[in-house]
């Protein structure tokens, strides 16, 4: 009790810190993996060289994008802030690699490959990972509601 007021922390019931929700991420990649697949199939009508470019593009950005969230989302809680750190230089690393092996297969291994098809595919995979992960992440705008004053 504090100034009459209990805390809710006794021996029985410790205090184990706020409970943060890994964000919904897997939902994510689910979601651009599935759209993915469904623009490569209704490319492949049109032309298959520009369906297997976009897939390989959107693929290249989406799965070491997932590998990286899986390292870093492993640990929660402020007593694995050393975790939590070693997990981002760890999976950063490994974003890195992953990225780059995958760029130098594709550019050696994959002919025909429509370049403005995959890069496209590549950029709009990131930029729709970057602005759905700031939407989750709480860069939406505040919810209208009365102004408070000070």
């Amino acid at each position: 009790m504090i100034g009459g007021l209990h805390m809710g922390v006794t021996p029985e019931r410790p205090h184990t810190g706020a409970a943060v929700a890994k964000p919904p991420l897997w939902k994510l990649y689910t979601l651009q993996t599935g759209i993915l697949l469904v623009i490569c199939t209704g490319l492949l009508w049109i032309d298959t060289i520009t369906a297997y470019s976009v897939l390989l593009g959107g693929l290249i950005s989406i799965a070491p994008n997932s590998y990286f969230a899986r390292q870093v989302f492993r640990y929660r809680g402020a007593a694995a802030a050393r975790h939590i750190a070693r997990a981002f230089y760890q999976g950063e690393t490994g974003k890195f690699l992953l990225t780059a092996t995958a760029f130098a297969v594709v550019f050696a291994t994959v002919k025909p490959l429509d370049i403005v098809a995959f890069w496209g595919a590549y950029v709009a995979a990131a930029l729709s990972h970057w602005l759905v992960a700031a939407y989750i992440g709480g860069f939406r705008r505040p919810a209208p509601g009365p102004e408070t004053r000070t």
